[in-house]
């Protein structure tokens, strides 16, 4: 089975380091190369949901060859979202869709649009997700690499016209006890979107969970990805 994953806002592949190793070998581990980071950096960056979803099923070309799951974090879970309902209406059902660390997608937005925040503004907030290293928070020359890609993402998720589409396939929901940005009401509202075999898992931790509690998360994973494929071939 291939998991087909999506990271965090401003995050590239490097975002899913070690997954490739704990999930071998139920599952082969692609990350998605997103524009303007890793091997596509300097490429035009995309800041709408249309625009992802259709340079994100490129990637995905293959998929239609065996089976597939598809994960997404934060900014990445609206993508892969969107994207497992693009694949499903071309006839390329996804397998399982995880889906962590964000509000459900049809919920009125909570906060002020991140992208449309001044740098200070923007820097302070990223401060407070904790999630980048204050060496580059504190580096101009970086930030100025670095702020229009997250600008970017922020856009494509806080543009996303909200909706309530059925997922097109079973969903795991996880995320954080202590995430001070998506409360877990808010988290577990992603299960109106599903099916009675949907489950909310909550892990000790802040809104990067994915790396605090890694290892917790791809055991988890990696236990829903054999029983789909157990479930599949009986």
């Amino acid at each position: 089975m291939i998991l087909f994953c999506v990271p965090f806002a401003g995050g590239g592949t490097e975002a899913f380091d070690g997954w490739r190793e704990a999930l071998a070998p139920v599952a082969e581990v692609r990350v998605a190369e997103l524009p303007g980071r890793g091997a596509r950096f300097g490429r035009p960056l995309l800041d709408s949901m249309p625009a992802l979803v259709a340079d994100l099923a490129e990637q995905c070309e293959d998929l239609s060859r065996e089976a597939f799951a598809l994960l997404g974090y934060s900014f990445g879970s609206y993508a892969a979202y969107a994207l497992a309902l693009h694949l499903a209406e071309r006839g390329r059902t996804p397998r399982r869709l995880f889906v962590g660390g964000s509000r459900a997608p049809f919920l009125p937005p909570r906060d002020r649009p991140r992208h449309l925040m001044p740098d200070a503004e923007l820097i302070a907030e990223l401060r407070a997700l904790n999630g980048t290293d204050p060496e580059v928070l504190a580096s101009a020359q970086l930030m100025a690499m670095y702020l229009p890609v997250l600008r970017a993402d922020f856009k494509v998720a806080e543009t996303f016209v909200p909706t309530a589409e059925p997922a097109p396939c079973p969903m795991t929901v996880f995320g954080a006890s202590r995430d001070a940005f998506v409360p877990t009401a808010d988290l577990s509202a992603w299960t109106r979107l599903g099916g009675a075999t949907d489950e909310v898992r909550v892990y000790d931790g802040d809104h990067f969970v994915i790396r605090s509690e890694r290892s917790r998360i791809c055991r988890a994973v990696r236990a829903d990805l054999t029983l789909d494929a157990l479930y599949a071939a009986s």
